[in-house]
């Protein structure tokens, strides 16, 4: 918390899953948190509740495949007053559909794209001036181990292209923001239990929130570029196709 109050964070995809969990531990945590999510009804019940505990928390609307959308948001957050000292990219879809490639429909592939990847892009690009007020800022990208290169099985290839390409984002902007004292750094958070991840997830959902938070708090140091995991349990399988092989 700084003398002019606590810091703000803004957290897309915080309706539900990992995002909403990250936002209540940051709230939590002394954070004034933002809560990006599309439909603001959605975390009604979720701002009465923070609120009744004093945390200091609100929702704005934003869908990070919509320019106007965004640019609205960037006037709400501007409007509640001061810097945006970190920015959590969480906002993120997943197909099943697209498991098999000749299964893939050119809709899906443009929503993965724009979602995962250009979203985060373009999100972080409209609230650059907000995040350079604060003087020592954090982008956290929350990306999948799909990305990376040991994992590729052919499957999933329009998730795990999309991932991989936030990947990049990830490790540019490091190099391009540094000089505004802004750390970007992608967080894996494993294969998690959340509406995205499925029931039978093995991984730890509170692993990753602690994660998340834990990316967002380096706000203003110099640990940028890196790509940072939850912690997995012990033996964790990782994730199961359809045929019974599983994949991490």
């Amino acid at each position: 918390m700084t003398a002019a109050g606590p810091r703000r964070v803004l957290v897309t995809g915080a309706s539900r899953g990992l995002g909403l969990r990250a936002a209540e531990a940051l709230a939590d945590r002394g954070w004034s948190v933002v809560l990006g999510c599309r439909r603001v009804g959605d975390v009604g019940p979720v701002l009465a509740r923070a609120r009744g505990r004093g945390a200091p928390v609100s929702a704005v609307a934003l869908d990070v495949t919509d320019p106007g959308s965004v640019a609205a948001a960037v006037a709400a957050v501007a409007e509640l007053g001061g810097p945006l000292h970190a920015l959590v990219n969480n906002a993120g879809v997943f197909r099943h559909e697209e498991e098999e490639f000749q299964d893939l429909r050119p809709g899906d592939a443009l929503d993965l794209l724009l979602t995962n990847a250009c979203g985060p892009l373009l999100v972080t690009r409209a609230f650059l001036p907000l995040l350079r007020a604060a003087g020592g800022a954090a982008v956290v990208n929350v990306t999948s181990r799909d990305a990376d290169e040991d994992t590729f099985d052919g499957l999933f290839t329009g998730y795990r292209m999309a991932k991989a390409a936030l990947n990049a984002m990830t490790r540019n902007l490091a190099i391009a923001l540094r000089p505004d004292r802004i750390v970007v750094n992608a967080v894996d958070p494993g294969w998690i239990p959340t509406d995205m991840g499925g029931p039978e997830a093995p991984d730890s959902l509170d692993a990753a929130v602690a994660a998340v938070a834990g990316a967002v708090e380096l706000a203003g140091g110099d640990r940028t570029g890196r790509l940072l995991r939850a912690q997995r349990p012990p033996g964790s399988p990782g994730r199961r196709r359809a045929d019974g092989a599983t994949r991490r």
